[in-house]
């Protein structure tokens, strides 16, 4: 039933599971696992890179016995468990929703105890459905970069489609290669010590030195390899020495990063990721017309797959053009705006969208909802970031930075504190950013600036920042009286006296229904 084969053995990170002597082993440690845990284990490292159908495994380790599920779950928790599975970036089975299980480590196959046996290549990008709309000339534009620069860092704010970019990137250049292609997740490492650790791990190799970022970099200096290293904002002082001592050190070494924010060292190259293109506020509203933007093809295709079927029909076309600008072409948002479209239909949907309330169960968890990805970037902000982002919530559209100063002020050092502030906001992928002809113009997505003004609320600062907001935007349009020709004789006047004293003057520029509902009742 075990299928053993003599003297053979599979390596993966630090464990080694002896197939014949029906053992686990760290660092040369036995490690105890019940018969069914190794049945399952065995079955599954031995085909890395496979999706398992769950009855397969059963029918496979309890041949003949007829059992529940349940029970194949609970000695996958186990091996999970002894595998320290998730820790230090390092992931070995993966549960592919509705399909089964995989094992999606690196699998070293050792014969006669032997390392003389090659390095099964399925393992070594995670094996996860991916839905790749518009994304097509990036990849390609990635891929030349890498070739010739080496050292590539995707640039973008969560739920953008970093990581999508990067797996397809990796599997387009995997040949060139010969397969020695390697993805470290980092988004569940805790400890930046720990990082040169997760990449020797994902190379099937074991640092035992002091200083691992430089042993790490001794033994791979030779090699061809292609390495990603995806989500590493919140580790990213340690992944930026690393990352630069491979590219430096080494001449074959080629680095795909994804980051919230950049690096900032030597030999780094910059590709932004943009949202996807949505229909612009009055261009044609037909089915036909909509379809032509990749946003609106995603969700399409997502609704279809939730729903098991869907057709956009003309009628349908103007919501769907809506909910993509909403959404701001963001791939995240756009996926969990398609379960409730599968479940309550376009307009009810659009109607009630409460973009931090969606979920994703199947994502990462700090995708499963647009708030846990948003919480993730924000508890990586400094005090006085944080701050900002939260009072610059009222803006809709663009702003400039003299407004950010008036409506964020008081910080507690000056003007310069929210500058400094703002900067480190565009850095992090929170605010984007153009310039024009004569200044700056700062812009929060919608999925964030709902975000931000949740907690406004939290704070307690919406009264104050909603006044600020109201008076700035009051004396923005006496300064501009003479520019706006299309105001009726009085208008201006009026919109600046209501602003001395009602603060519902915001919904001039943002809208009242712009608000969380909590805060809209209590502003009126």
């Amino acid at each position: 039933m075990h299928g053993t084969v003599v003297h053979r053995k599979l390596r993966f990170g630090p464990f080694e599971l002896s197939i014949d002597e029906r053992l686990l082993r760290r660092d040369g440690r036995v490690l105890p696992l019940g018969d069914r845990a190794l049945d399952i284990l065995t079955y599954l490292a031995d085909r890395p890179g496979e999706v398992i159908a769950k009855q397969e495994l059963m029918d496979h380790v309890w041949s003949g016995v007829s059992v529940e599920e349940g029970s194949l779950r609970v000695h996958v928790a186990a091996i999970r468990k002894a595998l320290c599975d998730g820790q230090f970036g390092n992931r070995y089975i993966a549960n592919i929703k509705g399909r089964g299980y995989s094992f999606v480590g690196t699998v070293v196959s050792l014969a006669g105890g032997t390392e003389s046996a090659k390095i099964r290549q399925q393992g070594r990008l995670p094996v996860r459905p991916v839905t790749m709309i518009g994304r097509e000339t990036v990849v390609t534009e990635v891929g030349d970069k890498l070739r010739n620069e080496r050292f590539v860092t995707l640039l973008g704010p969560g739920g953008i489609g970093k990581t999508t970019i990067a797996l397809a990137v990796a599997r387009a250049v995997a040949e060139e290669f010969a397969g020695k292609v390697h993805f470290v997740d980092l988004e569940s490492l805790t400890d930046p010590r720990h990082v040169a650790e997760a990449v020797a791990t994902s190379l099937g190799l074991v640092l035992k030195s002091k200083d691992p970022g430089l042993e790490l970099v001794e033994l791979v200096r030779s090699q061809k390899l292609f390495i990603i290293l995806d989500s590493c904002e919140h580790v990213i002082e340690t992944v930026a020495l690393l990352a630069e001592q491979l590219h430096q050190e080494s001449e074959q070494i080629h680095l795909l990063t994804t980051s919230r924010e950049l690096l900032k060292v030597g030999g780094e190259h910059c590709c932004r990721v943009l949202p996807l293109e949505f229909p612009p506020d009055g261009s044609e509203q037909t089915a036909t017309a909509v379809l032509r933007y990749p946003s609106v093809q995603l969700l399409a295709r997502r609704v279809a797959a939730r729903a098991g079927s869907f057709v956009l029909t003309d009628g349908e076309a103007p919501f769907v053009a809506e909910m993509c600008r909403k959404l701001d072409g963001i791939p995240l948002a756009i996926e969990l705006a398609a379960g409730q479209v599968a479940a309550l239909g376009l307009e009810n949907t659009l109607a009630r969208l409460e973009l931090l309330k969606l979920t994703h169960r199947s994502a990462v968890a700090r995708h499963q909802t647009l708030k846990a990805t948003l919480d993730w970037s924000y508890n990586l902000l400094s005090d006085g970031e944080r701050i900002v982002l939260r009072r610059i919530a009222p803006f809709v559209g663009q702003f400039t930075l003299e407004g950010a100063r008036y409506v964020a002020g008081e910080i507690g050092k000056g003007t310069g504190d929210i500058f400094d502030a703002i900067a480190g906001l565009v850095e992090k992928s929170l605010i984007a950013t153009r310039i024009d002809e004569t200044q700056a113009q700062y812009r929060l997505l919608g999925t964030t600036r709902a975000y931000a003004l949740e907690k406004l609320e939290e704070h307690a600062e919406v009264d104050v920042v909603l006044r600020r907001h109201a008076e700035y935007m009051a004396a923005y349009l006496e300064s501009q009286r003479v520019a706006l020709p299309t105001f009726e004789s009085g208008e201006v006047d009026n919109f600046v006296a209501r602003s001395s004293k009602r603060r519902e003057t915001y919904a001039f520029k943002a809208g009242a229904d712009a608000l969380p509902r909590r805060v809209r009742t209590r502003s009126q």
